[in-house]
């Protein structure tokens, strides 16, 4: 089955607190569903060729995970808030795209706290939840506030970078036991506390944890990264999936996402 690919996307099979994502690959020659892969030997081979996924253009170089150049300095999806929030001039007025600005920085957004092998703070629209907790490989999260834009958002993420982490080591996220972090409500507590007095528009969330479960079936000791600029076939028994990565029997793992736009072929 052959296609330019896209990130993966899930449904979910849990709960609206315990998430069990079941992932799907869209292609276009049909959809892969990737928890019944688990535990067989699939095949995946680059093509040589890159498609901007905005405008279709085929290109040499990706830009921003999947954009040719042109589209990533002009294009809403692309814009710099959206992985720096606090940049976020859309309550202004100023935005690549006043109505996707609506859509998506004029509206309600949560900053979080997730285990992602380690604790990391986070911002995410409202809608978002929990795709980008499932995106990030994160198998606990907790709301620390909401917010009423992106921006705003972002600057009480800033504030919080000086006693938390807002990054996922995607190497300690793929070992990770899973087990529950320690002083996961203290640590929220704590944030809250940090915030308190310093004049930040915000309401705090309940306490309420999500826990997600991935189709992932043991733990890996060792962890290569599959890049397909550099190898483009593989063929291997996929053991799980997390976050955005393929899990591979031999400690091999490919992020799907960081392949926006790449025309490949699956066999199973």
């Amino acid at each position: 089955m052959k296609g330019v690919l896209r990130k993966m996307k899930f449904e979910n099979e849990g709960g609206e607190y315990q998430v069990k994502p079941s992932y799907y690959i869209e292609l276009e020659e049909g959809m892969l569903k990737m928890n019944d892969l688990v535990g067989q030997s699939i095949g995946l081979r680059y093509q040589h060729e890159i498609y901007c996924i905005s405008c279709g253009k085929k290109i040499k170089k990706s830009y921003g995970q999947g954009f040719c150049y042109p589209c990533f300095i002009k294009v809403p999806e692309a814009e710099e808030c959206v992985l720096r929030p606090e940049l976020c001039r859309a309550h202004e007025g100023i935005a690549r795209d006043i109505k996707f600005a609506e859509e998506n920085c004029l509206v309600d957004h949560f900053v979080y706290l997730a285990w992602t092998g380690g604790l990391k703070v986070g911002v995410t629209r409202y809608h978002q939840i929990p795709t980008r907790w499932v995106d990030q490989g994160a198998t606990y999260a907790i709301k620390i506030c909401k917010t009423p834009n992106r921006y705003s958002a972002g600057i009480i993420e800033e504030e919080l970078k000086a006693i938390l982490s807002d990054k996922t080591a995607w190497q300690r996220m793929l070992k990770d036991r899973e087990e529950v972090p320690k002083d996961f409500l203290a640590e929220k507590a704590k944030a809250l506390e940090f915030l308190n007095g310093k004049g930040f528009d915000y309401r705090p969330e309940e306490d309420i944890v999500y826990t997600i479960t991935y189709p992932k079936v043991e733990t890996l000791q060792k962890i290569k990264s599959l890049n397909l600029d550099k190898v483009d076939f593989i063929e291997e028994k996929l053991i799980g999936i997390k976050g955005q990565y393929l899990i591979f029997e031999s400690g091999t793992v490919f992020n799907v996402r960081n392949h926006t736009g790449y025309l490949v072929e699956f066999s199973v």
